[in-house]
């Protein structure tokens, strides 16, 4: 029902965003069922709306029906987040925390970490009527799919929480984390200096590398001189946002990626908590940043201590039990084959998590975990989903020209050939790669279609780069180099 007058409601503004609507800015259950009455204006809009759900309903459940006749199991997609400009933010707000964005930390996707700008969850508030929100997610997809992957499932131990001055990943924390507090710093014999760490580090050097010619220019225009020798953004120009909003408005290019890196120089991120104190949470890949280099070596070795323990020791144990507490009730709920999508930064506990829930991971060959350049598929268990790519990647044609070397010795320890690689991915070698995943203990091996085409010539499309889905944001913005690291 609240679906179907919100289409009318945004067509009728011509807008998602519910905040800018003259009308119905909030939710009202009594509002909406008003739209349903057959002498309200807007009756056959909203009715439209809704028949149209209904026969996609049929439709979507006859090809269902049709494919299971055929012995065919349908496997679908439970995203991790919602746009922050949807039906399900506008009639229960309470569940989401609408002043920041989800995300991902730095990983193979992205150098600087994704920001997806969906709203976070507020677990505490689902966990009060036992996550039913998740639950009615489930009931809905249940009737189409067998089969259910679960995206990013490691939203469900933390979620990287990123503020929404920020605008790329790198700039995010973990939540729910323990973090870094003055007295933590304190004991560590270093006084935690908040505009030192918490603020963009700008120095004459690291304008120049950055900009050359044209630091002269940017600093007039952006910054302004502190009595140390240093320099902050102005006022106008404080956070990632305003630069980027600035990039849209202005005509000039004023490299907007650089200047972003540059309002990322930072070595930690604060947040207040629930109480009002003020925590911090480091900077991810902190130590790549021109403002560690600048602190003495004593400091940058305390920094790096207490960085390792917060990404890799301090949570696992939290994130465990909070994975735990949600998926036991969740998991009782549906009858589907779950599979979770653990890639990126993946905890420790995860594996452990989604084993005692009988939960399939993803292998994806290029992605392993480990200091290893490819995973073997034949090394995959029984509770595992093996392939070659995935929708978020390049496809195989498109990977096997992306390193060189890597590929070279892929064709020679992989696929068990002698000699050159050759410069295209050939046919033959397409259909080895997707049978040495076929012929392995996982219980399923799925892959793109492009995968398929691409072990015969006369499917294949002549343009490599035409075949691929989906590019994350933020994908190696700076081209093949990745990120800026000042």
């Amino acid at each position: 029902m609240p679906y179907a007058a919100f289409c009318v409601l945004r067509d009728h503004y011509k807008t998602a965003n519910f905040n800018i609507w003259e009308t119905h800015k909030v939710y009202s259950a009594e509002e909406v069922a008003a739209m349903y009455d057959t002498k309200h204006k807007d009756y056959s809009d909203v009715m439209m709306h809704a028949w149209v759900q209904y026969q996609l309903h049929l439709q979507l459940s006859e090809a269902v029906d049709y494919a299971h006749q055929l012995g065919v199991f349908l496997k679908g997609d439970l995203p991790i987040g919602v746009y922050r400009h949807s039906v399900e933010t506008w009639t229960e707000p309470e569940l989401f925390e609408m002043d920041f964005q989800a995300g991902a930390p730095p990983d193979y996707f992205s150098d600087l970490g994704q920001n997806w700008e969906f709203p976070t969850y507020n677990w505490e508030v689902m966990k009060a009527d036992s996550y039913a929100w998740w639950k009615k997610r489930f009931r809905l997809l249940e009737p189409y799919f067998d089969t259910m992957r679960m995206d990013h499932i490691l939203g469900f131990f933390r979620i990287w929480k990123i503020p929404m001055d920020a605008t790329q990943g790198v700039l995010g924390y973990f939540c729910p984390a323990i973090p870094v507090t003055n007295e933590e710093l304190n004991l560590k014999n270093i006084s935690f200096d908040q505009e030192r760490f918490c603020t963009p580090y700008i120095t004459d050097a690291i304008l120049i590398k950055l900009f050359g010619n044209e630091t002269e220019l940017v600093k007039s225009h952006f910054l302004n001189s502190k009595n140390d020798g240093t320099y902050q953004f102005k006022s106008e120009y404080d956070s990632q946002r305003q630069l980027t909003e600035f990039s849209k408005e202005s005509r000039q290019d004023w490299q907007k990626e650089k200047l972003l890196a540059l309002a990322a120089n930072v070595l930690f991120i604060l947040e207040k908590n629930e109480l009002g104190e003020e925590v911090y949470h480091p900077r991810f890949n902190m130590a790549n940043t021109s403002s560690f280099a600048d602190l003495p070596e004593s400091t940058r070795s305390t920094l790096a201590e207490v960085y390792n323990n917060y990404f890799f020791v301090r949570q696992d144990r939290m994130w465990y039990e909070k994975a735990k507490e949600k998926l036991t009730v969740l998991l009782t709920s549906t009858k589907m084959l779950l599979c979770g999508e653990d890639l990126g930064l993946v905890p420790d506990s995860v594996p452990i998590v989604m084993d005692e829930f009988a939960i399939t991971a993803l292998k994806v060959q290029r992605m392993p975990s480990g200091n290893i350049p490819f995973y073997d598929p034949k090394n995959a268990s029984y509770m595992n989903v093996v392939t070659t790519s995935s929708h978020d990647s390049s496809t195989l044609r498109q990977w096997w020209h992306e390193d060189r070397n890597v590929m070279q010795q892929y064709f020679n320890e992989q696929l068990h050939q002698y000699g050159t690689a050759p410069w295209d991915l050939l046919p033959q070698f397409s259909e080895m790669i997707m049978k040495q995943h076929l012929f392995t203990h996982a219980m399923l091996a799925i892959f793109p279609i492009q995968e398929f085409l691409a072990t015969d010539a006369r499917l294949m499309n002549p343009n490599i780069d035409n075949e691929r889905i989906n590019m994350p944001q933020f994908f190696h913005i700076i081209g093949a180099t990745g990120c800026i690291l000042i």
